[in-house]
């Protein structure tokens, strides 16, 4: 599966262009909507009222501290008024021209959660790639927070900083999203755009009860997708005999989620065998839940946490009917447990497929299908994968890396993409998840 640009190295400049709108400004946004002569947006704009608990986003009961706030931030922004926007014609279905983003923010000092929006320009977002600049315009608040910095820009993962108030956290923010994308989806509005919660990823948020709350948030909806698969004895097609859950490992799915949104140029740069990287991943999970990636596509066209493209997942629906997957693809990827179910088949058919295909008996006798191999199958498919086990035998991996482009059976992504999930094995990131 093709990996996402998260545009995680390259910091914006700022510019800080506060404008104060007087009383006006206050009573029109405090009744949902802004006077403007421009665009009537009380008639174009609604605000979605999905309920936590269908989304996903529940959390167990007496949790951290941290995943307290975090919940109370998305409540806060749930039932806030609507984001405004500008087109160019006046319409709702024009091109944007700037729209407003709000922020749940924390003050660690005084445990108070308040909300603040600005106003970014669509313009700012398209060119940031060249320029790295993104321009903020606050909305007046009576909250002063100083002025707020992005370290990058990625929609409504975007990374935002407070730099003259260091005791200020931002826990969730709300994002003007194409209700196109949201097909399937329970919050789709009937407009152009709906609003979205998402807690975007910040290294004030990286904490180990936020990183261990993913790993439990992974685990949780494992145990549940294996559960449901055992109950409905799906039998594996590459064991014949067995039922599909003895053949895959749990580690595996594990890791894979992890390694598909590990951003591979970090990695690539990454010291520490890609820990942070893999825990800023586990960071996103425990604090969105099942939100976890709802949003998150690939320029590939592959979607949510596991990051199946879309024929790939129909695929798994028609052959093994008998696992009862959601149908529909948006939501049956926006369903983590459901996802991972479709991670559980998509491995066994492959390996069915290897196996068959495989003519080096040595092989398959010394190692087997390995879950390298079964990784690769992930990024690129299984036909490169036999092809390298054939030709190259026990060295089906690590020869190519020694190999020119041009002489390579792996595309150089898939190269990459093992690497990965070979490091990320590596940290043992489960170990002290019971049942791991």
């Amino acid at each position: 599966m093709k990996k996402r640009d998260l545009n995680f190295y390259k910091p914006a400049k700022l510019l800080l262009l506060p404008r104060y709108f007087g009383a006006l400004f206050f009573a029109t946004l405090s009744a949902g909507f802004f006077i403007s002569t421009d665009f009537d947006y009380a008639k174009e704009v609604v605000i979605v009222n999905t309920p936590a608990a269908e989304l996903g986003i529940s959390i167990a009961s007496a949790p951290p501290i941290m995943l307290e706030k975090i919940s109370e931030g998305m409540s806060l922004l749930r039932v806030s008024p609507p984001l405004l926007y500008e087109t160019k014609n006046k319409k709702a279905t024009g091109e944007l021209i700037r729209k407003q983003v709000a922020l749940a923010i924390l003050n660690t000092e005084t445990d108070e959660i308040f909300e603040q929006r600005f106003w970014i320009n669509e313009q700012d977002i398209k060119n940031y790639k060249k320029t790295g600049i993104i321009s903020v315009e606050l909305v007046p608040s009576v909250t002063n927070i100083g002025q707020i910095e992005i370290s990058w820009w990625n929609s409504f993962n975007t990374d935002y900083a407070t730099p003259n108030r260091p005791e200020l956290i931002i826990i969730a923010n709300k994002y003007l999203f194409p209700s196109k994308y949201l097909s399937g989806l329970s919050e789709k509005s009937n407009n152009q755009y709906t609003d979205i919660i998402y807690v975007p990823y910040s290294k004030k948020l990286h904490l180990s009860e936020i990183v261990e709350a993913g790993k439990k948030y992974l685990e949780t909806n494992i145990d549940q997708a294996f559960a449901e698969l055992e109950t409905a004895k799906v039998k594996s097609r590459s064991s014949p005999g067995l039922l599909i859950t003895d053949g895959i490992g749990r580690d595996l799915i594990r890791n894979i989620m992890v390694v598909e949104h590990v951003d591979p140029d970090g990695f690539r740069n990454a010291a520490d065998g890609g820990k942070e990287l893999s825990e800023r991943v586990l960071t996103i999970i425990g604090a969105n839940q099942g939100l976890a990636y709802r949003y998150t596509g690939s320029p590939a066209g592959a979607s949510g946490l596991a990051q199946f493209i879309q024929p790939t997942y129909k695929s798994m629906v028609t052959r093994y009917p008998e696992a009862l997957l959601i149908k529909d693809y948006n939501a049956g990827m926006a369903n983590h447990t459901n996802a991972v179910k479709a991670m559980v088949l998509f491995f066994d058919s492959h390996k069915k497929d290897i196996t068959s295909k495989i003519t080096r008996k040595d092989i398959t006798r010394s190692l087997g299908i390995t879950e390298d191999m079964l990784a690769a199958t992930y990024n690129g498919g299984p036909g490169r994968v036999v092809t390298s086990v054939n030709k190259l035998g026990l060295a089906w991996f690590t020869n190519q890396l020694k190999l020119p482009r041009t002489s390579q059976i792996l595309r150089q992504e898939t190269l990459n993409y093992v690497k990965k999930f070979q490091a990320v094995k590596n940290l043992h990131l489960f170990a002290n998840i019971s049942g791991s």
